[in-house]
């Protein structure tokens, strides 16, 4: 959350009945109409579409970038003292970082825009001065400042690297001294139920500390505007019960170890203790591509899928309910140029039996952009194999269908 100044923009967070889910290029729709269930406000710049099944924030990344790797300490599994977490945020505080930019915002009178301040957070990943923080917290600013511990004044810090889709990006800052760092947890070792401790800057009271656990894995979440124009969709998500208000936004979510499990992004303002954080293998995934300005890869299939019904495998003559509907289909996408067809159940793709719909939000998720794919697919015709080839997603890709 990115707050700002004076007047805290709202935004708003749905969760569906089954969840509107979109991995690389594939959105997975309910069976129903959408339902929200669960309304996050939020304040963000504005935000604009995400794709259809777009996948680089969904993917379990096992072999992390040896440069960010961590090995797992014993204080993940250590009895919890009156010191564990003074000590553990005594190391941390002086990575955490605040920052603030200068970016376009509506007026008061809603004509026209105006320029705000607003305010986030970050972590320190390298002693030279790169920074993690959310794309929400830097989106269109003109000016970047953040402050850092031990220097009196706030420093300019430039864009290195920035994406959409993901919220992430990769800020630095250049001071004639080395800087403090936090490390990189590792996804395999989070657990729900673990502490879980959040750093940063809500409504400018730098470095308030909050600690709650891993509420949950695997959320679903979208981000959009009250008048529902705009959405950023967000896959995989951590859910934490840990304070997260606008301005914590882009700081750390710290494991007892005082590694970043995940990147503090959203809270919602309807339920209570509902956090939510975009987790480190996403990170680590997209730091090296960040670093160097480069586009994350994101493959992209571009359907719209629900679970197959009894009726509708009855309807196409299946003998076992099973596969991915398709319910929609991305006009110019690989799904639409391979030939796929609303109506149709994907059954395979690229050697992986599709059961059930996470099954081919898994199979994309494993593929890279400009790879060849085979889908089966049924129709009333019976089964047949088409061939697509996977595309990067498209920036602030806007859902239809």
């Amino acid at each position: 959350m990115r707050a700002r100044f004076g007047n805290e923009d709202k935004w708003l967070y749905h969760r569906t009945r089954k969840y509107l889910r979109q991995l690389g290029g594939i959105v997975v729709k309910p069976s129903r109409r959408l339902s929200a269930l669960l309304t996050v406000s939020v304040s963000l710049l504005a935000l604009s579409g995400a794709a259809y099944l777009g996948t680089a924030t969904v993917r379990q990344w096992s072999t992390p970038t040896s440069a960010y790797a961590a090995p797992l300490s014993d204080q993940l599994n250590q009895v919890i003292s009156g010191a564990t977490v003074p000590n553990l945020v005594a190391r941390a505080n002086p990575a955490v970082v605040e920052i603030t930019d200068t970016a376009p915002a509506p007026s008061a009178t809603g004509t026209g825009t105006t320029s705000a301040q607003y305010l986030g957070s970050g972590f320190i990943i390298k002693s030279s001065g790169y920074i993690v923080t959310n794309d929400h917290v830097i989106n269109q600013a003109k000016d970047i400042q953040v402050k850092l511990v031990g220097t009196p004044l706030p420093v300019p810090a430039k864009v290195v690297g920035t994406d959409y889709n993901l919220d992430l990006a990769i800020l630095k800052v250049s001071v004639p001294r080395s800087l403090p760092t936090l490390s990189l947890g590792s996804y395999q070792q989070i657990r729900v139920g673990q502490y879980a401790i959040a750093i940063g800057n809500p409504e400018a009271l730098s470095h308030s500390v909050t600690m709650g656990i891993i509420s949950a894995e695997n959320r679903p979440i979208q981000a959009g505007n009250s008048a529902g124009t705009q959405v950023r969709q967000y896959y995989n998500m951590l859910q934490t019960d840990a304070a997260i208000n606008p301005g914590n936004s882009g700081g750390p979510l710290l494991n007892l170890a005082g590694q970043v499990v995940g990147v503090n992004t959203a809270v919602s303002t309807q339920g209570q203790d509902l956090g939510f954080a975009i987790p480190v293998s996403t990170l680590r995934h997209a730091i090296p591509y960040l670093e160097a300005g480069k586009t994350v890869p994101e493959p992209y299939l571009g359907v719209a899928i629900t679970p197959t019904t009894s009726q509708q495998a009855k309807k196409l003559g299946m003998s076992v309910v099973m596969g991915a509907y398709v319910d929609a289909v991305q006009a110019k996408s690989p799904a639409s140029l391979a030939g796929i067809k609303v109506g149709e159940v994907i059954t395979k793709f690229n050697g992986t039996t599709i059961y059930q719909e996470n099954d081919l939000l898994n199979a994309v998720q494993a593929t890279e952009p400009g790879q060849a794919v085979a889908i089966t697919v049924w129709n009333k015709a019976g089964s047949h194999v088409l061939h697509a080839t996977m595309r990067q997603m498209p920036p602030q890709f806007s859902i239809t269908g």
